[in-house]
């Protein structure tokens, strides 16, 4: 038995909200250049390949992105605020909130602004907004190509909805290969690899493949529970799975 459209956008609603929440804005921001210098102030946003610092009232100046070798920043306190919408169940004001974020800060080289990016793809398809996604996803792949993976996990949600197993499978292998190599993924890597067993479970049950199913279940609820709303989805389905079919065993 698969889990309804509705049940996983509400499953990864959740899931998106966990990965999402950061600390809290500080009131200094410090721009690292390439040269070694550190400029500091507040950061107000990206445009035209510039990144916005504000100095002291009234004093702003633009650095380019490529004389940049990082940024930090804490995740504005909007972040926080459009990831609890999201897992109150309120996808529309969690699209509203993240859509904002990202006319503002999308392209700064800071992991919450990359994650902010992720979440406005994963809000849409909560919200049922498929195109809008999908959309989404092209456009963290477009602005961050480090998060390739995050974004085509987003897609495999997608295809999974829409009955695209097979198509589901191939954007998966990457992750499901960097898995069989770390049995301690990094924090950033943690949830979407749990993440992406579970859905790999639900292609495998639609194919027929419950024994593999089980066995994609129990690691994500057992070998990579990085990410407990995924990892306790993805043991119910696997008692379920037992349960339906006697004598069934992971290989």
């Amino acid at each position: 038995m698969n889990a309804s459209p509705r049940a996983a956008h509400r499953l990864f609603l959740v899931l998106a909200a966990v990965a999402a929440v950061t600390g809290t804005a500080s009131s200094q921001d410090a721009v690292i250049m390439k040269t070694g210098l550190t400029r500091e102030g507040k950061i107000t946003g990206l445009s035209g390949g510039n990144v916005r610092l504000q100095i002291q009232a009234g004093s702003s100046t633009g650095i380019p992105l490529a004389e940049i070798r990082e940024v930090r920043m804490a995740a504005p306190k909007e972040f926080d605020a459009a990831a609890s919408r999201l897992a109150a169940g309120d996808a529309a004001g969690a699209v509203g909130a993240l859509q904002k974020i990202n006319d503002t800060y999308a392209g700064l080289p800071a992991p919450w602004a990359r994650q902010a990016a992720a979440l406005l793809g994963d809000a849409k398809l909560a919200s049922g907004d498929l195109e809008g996604a999908t959309a989404a996803y092209d456009k963290l792949t477009q602005t961050y190509p480090e998060a390739t993976a995050l974004a085509n996990l987003g897609r495999a949600r997608l295809a999974v909805e829409a009955g695209q197993f097979d198509q589901a499978a191939l954007l998966l292998e990457p992750l499901l290969a960097a898995s069989a190599q770390t049995a301690f993924p990094l924090p950033s890597d943690a949830a979407p690899l749990c993440q992406a067993h579970f859905l790999h479970g639900r292609v495998r049950e639609a194919a027929g493949d419950y024994q593999g199913a089980l066995a994609s279940y129990l690691k994500a609820s057992a070998l990579f529970p990085f990410d407990p709303p995924a990892a306790a989805a993805a043991g119910q389905r696997a008692d379920t799975l037992r349960a339906e079919h006697a004598g069934l065993i992971a290989p």
